[in-house]
């Protein structure tokens, strides 16, 4: 009853997490209108609001994956002995993806910050 309990906790915050998604991409369509300004009008104020926006987004995605990090990384850890070493494995490949997905979150909020003349397009996915 216990893992059904944490399992249920779980969908309820990942639910949530959905509903930031939707926030993020609604932020990334205002951003993006703030780009498109500064690129056709050469708009400097444009240009730092999107900046701002970006790296805001980079800041509630990375917030985003260090829950799934530290999520994926207590699963492999609850797993003992007595588990198939399938289930370990496959905790083991979610491990590892949620850490790479991690790092890309950390890679494109250090690129929003320091790119200052939108040099990068920055695909966020």
């Amino acid at each position: 009853m216990e893992n059904i309990d944490k399992r249920i906790k779980q969908i309820n915050i990942e639910n949530f997490i959905w509903i930031i998604y939707f926030f993020i991409i609604g932020l990334c369509l205002y951003a993006n209108s703030y780009e498109k300004k500064y690129f056709c009008t050469n708009d400097l104020l444009a240009k730092e609001k999107y900046r701002k926006i970006t790296i805001t987004i980079f800041i509630i995605a990375v917030i985003i994956y260090s829950y799934f990090f530290i999520d994926s990384y207590e699963g492999l850890k609850d797993i003992d002995g007595t588990n198939n070493k399938r289930k370990k494995y496959l905790n083991e490949l979610n491990l590892l993806s949620t850490s790479l997905i991690l790092i890309s979150g950390f890679i494109f909020l250090y690129i929003s910050i320091v790119d200052v003349n939108l040099d990068t397009e920055i695909a966020f996915g």
